[in-house]
């Protein structure tokens, strides 16, 4: 019981300082950039996205927030609580974020979308281990319905939409022993995705901003 007490403590140990350490961790300052161009791409999409469809923008607001407090923490030299803000909205802004726009998507109610967002992070938050589950099937649900919706160049809709599923895969390989690398990449990939998403989903979606706030 002695011996199982004092792994026990090791192990609450060094969970606190694996903690303390990645809150102090300050990002190289070449880590801002592909940050800085998913934001760029995100507030070109959004301005797009607001004359759509509103729920469509908000969706993409929220998948570039995390990006956003990472260009200030990364360009401030920031640790701490910003630390742990930006790895709660890297993981949750995504799910929220797209299933607003699934939501919109689907055109069913106005009050759909943020529903949605907030039951898939609901799931994230309570069974962890769905995140890649939950965030691919969003993902596909999307480039489906982009699909039914588009008026013209539907595959071309769909495989926009699904592109954000190929940037995580893209840069999975590089993330254990590249960890830079595969920052990069996967950043670099969300702001082609933003442009895809602009191009070939909002570019073959009827204008509904009126019906959708309404």
């Amino acid at each position: 019981m002695i011996l199982e007490g004092q792994v026990n403590s090791c192990c609450v140990r060094h969970r606190f300082v694996s903690i303390h350490l990645s809150i102090m961790k300050i990002l190289p300052l070449h880590f801002m950039l592909s940050e800085a161009l998913i934001v760029v791409a995100a507030i070109y999409a959004v301005a797009q996205a607001w004359r759509v469809d509103r729920w469509l923008a908000f969706g993409l607001v929220a998948i570039a927030v995390a990006a956003f407090v990472a260009v200030i923490r990364i360009a401030a030299r920031m640790t701490g609580e910003i630390v742990i803000l930006h790895e709660f909205l890297s993981q949750y802004g995504s799910l929220f974020g797209l299933g607003c726009m699934v939501g919109a998507l689907l055109g069913w109610r106005a009050w759909l979308p943020p529903i949605l967002g907030a039951v898939a992070v609901a799931l994230g938050m309570t069974f962890p281990e769905t995140h890649p589950v939950l965030l691919a099937a969003l993902i596909l649900g999307g480039a489906a319905l982009a699909y039914s919706n588009a008026a013209d160049r539907k595959f071309l809709a769909a495989g926009g939409f699904a592109f954000l599923l190929l940037a995580g895969l893209a840069s999975m390989p590089f993330r254990a022993d590249y960890p830079a690398l595969g920052w990069h990449i996967f950043h670099t990939l969300v702001a082609v995705w933003y442009m895809l998403v602009v191009v070939f989903v909002l570019g073959s979606l009827p204008m509904r901003s009126e019906k959708v706030s309404s």
